[in-house]
């Protein structure tokens, strides 16, 4: 973990270097979204809240400023210029407050534990977003579907060989689902590019496609283009939390998941339904034969009722249906997510 912690300093460092000049302090008089959130409010959660709030409202996005979110959040004022910090100890003229206060127009509460309790719908939990970068770039085009189950990502056993995952949520690492998968016949390994250069000609309609970050990935504005064309995706948990943007990211384009965290979706996915489900290491196998064994008539229904479920729960956030009620972020903190 020492080596994760140094790397995203590092990391952190060279992004303050390079954008601090382009951040902005708010001075206009139009009324603000204001955001004052605790401390501990990781990146990915005030980005998942600012891309949903874009979504909706045309007021500008104001940050509570202190130096620790200056230094945390540099790196995305350039890349979105709508969002501003508030001037040190003042406060614009606000129209909505997201805030952990009680006065706020919106309580904003870390207690995601309620969503993956349960199957049903939590109407109060604001949907997870995709990689940050697609709602920055046009809509993807979608392709033919020519490829039978996709997985792409990092699967180095130092970052993911943990207990992280097994000891807080009782399931399978990513580690211990990539060694599994691999061993399956079906099995491909190869680049982005030579996935991109190969795809036109239909090799890979029968095969399960591994595509490892450290070899070269498809790039991200043009990885949902690219991943529209399988019919499947598999899908792996985080480091910290099972979570990740990529089962989001396929929904969007008429993928599948294969996934052994649905409950972490809100509401819980169903086997059969809207994706298909893994839990033990036996049992990844006999999920890869069902999906690259299923007929079109079976897919295609599968495949209908997940894009139902995106258009219906993760395209959109209606916040002003939910105004004066309690707001729920999934913020990649242990503390909160346990």
């Amino acid at each position: 973990m020492l080596y994760l912690l140094k790397k995203k300093i590092n990391r952190k460092l060279k992004e303050f270097r390079e954008n601090y000049q382009h951040v902005r302090f708010y001075d206009g008089t139009e009324e603000v979204l204001f955001l004052s959130l605790k401390r501990n409010t990781k990146v990915r959660t005030y980005l998942n809240l600012i891309f949903r709030l874009q979504q909706q409202y045309q007021q500008p996005i104001v940050i509570e400023f202190s130096l620790f979110r200056y230094f945390v959040l540099v790196k995305w004022f350039k890349e979105l210029d709508f969002i501003y910090f508030s001037k040190p100890f003042q406060k614009p003229k606000i129209y909505r407050l997201f805030s952990h206060q009680k006065n706020a127009d919106f309580r904003v509460n870390f207690n995601y534990k309620k969503v993956y309790s349960t199957d049903e719908y939590v109407n109060e939990a604001v949907p997870y977003i995709m990689h940050p970068r697609n709602y920055l770039i046009p809509e993807p085009s979608l392709l033919e579907k020519k490829v039978g189950i996709v997985m792409s990502g990092n699967f180095e056993a130092k970052i993911y060989d943990s207990d992280v995952i097994t000891k807080n949520f009782q399931l399978l690492n990513r580690w211990q689902i990539y060694s599994e998968i691999i061993k399956h016949k079906a099995v491909v390994t190869i680049t982005g590019t030579e996935f991109k250069e190969q795809l036109e000609a239909s090799v890979y309609k029968g095969s399960f496609v591994v595509m490892k970050w450290q070899q070269g990935a498809i790039p991200s504005e043009e990885w949902r283009h690219y991943l529209s064309s399988a019919k499947f995706l598999f899908c792996a948990p985080g480091m910290t939390m099972p979570m990740c943007h990529n089962v989001i990211e396929a929904m969007s384009v008429g993928v599948v998941p294969i996934i052994n965290y649905q409950n972490w979706l809100n509401p819980s996915l169903v086997d059969e339904k809207n994706a298909l489900l893994y839990e033990s290491e036996a049992s990844i196998s006999q999920v890869i034969d069902k999906a690259l064994q299923m007929d079109d008539s079976e897919y295609f229904a599968l495949q209908k009722n997940v894009i139902s479920y995106y258009e219906s729960y993760y395209k959109n956030y209606d916040f002003e249906a939910n105004r004066f009620q309690p707001l729920i972020l999934l913020n990649e903190d242990s503390k909160d997510l346990v």
